[in-house]
């Protein structure tokens, strides 16, 4: 699994509901891409109007190739895409962390 985490912080007149409104219906056309596994927000403790954003992907290259297709906006999907406002719209994005899993340790209960 391939993780995408940034950080937005709210720049003033931005409310977590508008954030949280365009995270979910942008994030909704990401997740037709082959390879997408999910997107997650959270809101960052001890740290007001701040909030991390995790993408989920099968691979780096399923990510790359999603990029790829919305840089270039060119297909239906990428169009859909690029008419949302972009995250740094909302405040200031800082990108924390892309990398591969290479392990991981689940509960008993869980597979």
């Amino acid at each position: 699994m391939y993780r995408y985490i940034w950080k937005i912080k709210l720049k003033g007149g931005v409310t977590e509901q508008d954030l949280v409104d365009h995270w979910r219906e942008s994030s909704t056309v990401l997740q037709e891409y082959p390879g997408a596994l999910g997107t997650h927000l959270h809101r960052t403790r001890g740290e007001e109007n701040s909030y991390f954003a995790v993408a989920e992907w099968e691979s780096q290259a399923a990510r790359d190739a999603m990029a790829e297709d919305v840089n270039a906006g060119v297909s239906d999907r990428s169009k859909r895409w690029l008419k949302f406002a972009k995250n740094d719209d909302f405040g200031l994005v800082d990108p924390r962390f892309a990398g591969e899993e290479i392990g991981v340790v689940l509960p008993k209960n869980q597979k």
